[in-house]
C-alpha cells in the first residue's frame, strides 16, 4: 500500500491552539475522519494535510519525504493535486456559479472533461437550475454546494475536507457522504473533519482528538 502521509510525534501551535504527539500514517486509498468537539483542533490538523502549514515539532512525511520550508516549490505543486474543502472558503461573489467552479478546473486540458465533470457534479449537488446565478445572491446551503463542487471538479486524487456537510440539510448531507464514499471506493484518499454522526464503514478510519 502506497504511504500518502507520515506523522510522527508531531506538534502543531497556532495562537489559540495546541496539538502534541500527534502518530499518524494516511495511505493511498483510505478515508480517514477525524472527530472531537469544538476547539480541540481538528482544522488546525487539517491545514497540515493540506500542506497550509508545517509543524511545530516532529517529522511529517510526504510519500517517503520529509518536508521542510526548503521544498516549499514541492509542497506548491503537490498542492494543485488536492481537492480542498474547506468552511468560509471564499467564492467570487459577482461571478456566477458555473464560473466559479470553471475557474478551480483551469489546471485541467480536456475542456470536454469538465463538461462532462461540471454535469454530474451539478446533476448530484443540485445546482442545475442556478449554474448561471452569481454567487451573492445564493443561500449560504448553495454556497457550501458550490465550493464542494469546485473542490471535486478536478476529480483529486487526495480529498481534504472540513466539516463539508456545514450549511446543509439532513439529506444533502447524507448525499455530500455518500459521494466521497463513492469517490473514495474508486481509489481516491479522503481525510475530512466532521461533528457528525455517520454510518462509518469498518473500513474508515477514526482519529478522535481531545
Amino acid at each position: 500500500m502506497e504511504q500518502i502521509f507520515f506523522l510522527h510525534d508531531i506538534s502543531l501551535i497556532s495562537k489559540k491552539k495546541k496539538i502534541s504527539n500527534i502518530n499518524l500514517k494516511v495511505d493511498k486509498g483510505d478515508f480517514l475522519i477525524i472527530k472531537g468537539s469544538n476547539s480541540t483542533g481538528k482544522s488546525l490538523l487539517l491545514k497540515l494535510f493540506y500542506l497550509k502549514i508545517l509543524p511545530s515539532s516532529g517529522s511529517f512525511f510526504l510519500k517517503g519525504e520529509k518536508l521542510s520550508h526548503n521544498l516549499r516549490k514541492k509542497i506548491l505543486e503537490f498542492r494543485k493535486t488536492m481537492g480542498v474543502i474547506l468552511q468560509n472558503d471564499y467564492l467570487i461573489p459577482f461571478f456566477s456559479v458555473y464560473q466559479n467552479i470553471e475557474l478551480a478546473s483551469q489546471i485541467q486540458n480536456s475542456k470536454k472533461e469538465f463538461k462532462s465533470r461540471m454535469q454530474q457534479m451539478s446533476k448530484w449537488l443540485d445546482l442545475e437550475e442556478i449554474k448561471e446565478e452569481k454567487v451573492i445572491n445564493l443561500s449560504n446551503s448553495q454556497k457550501q454546494k458550490v465550493v464542494i463542487a469546485r473542490a471535486l471538479i478536478n476529480n483529486p486524487k487526495i480529498i481534504v475536507a472540513d466539516q463539508p456537510e456545514t450549511y446543509l440539510d439532513i439529506e444533502s448531507k447524507k448525499k455530500i457522504f455518500f459521494l466521497l464514499e463513492s469517490l473514495n471506493k474508486i481509489g481516491s484518499t479522503i481525510i475530512m473533519t466532521s461533528n457528525q454522526s455517520h454510518n462509518v464503514s469498518v473500513k474508515h478510519k477514526i482519529l478522535e482528538l481531545r
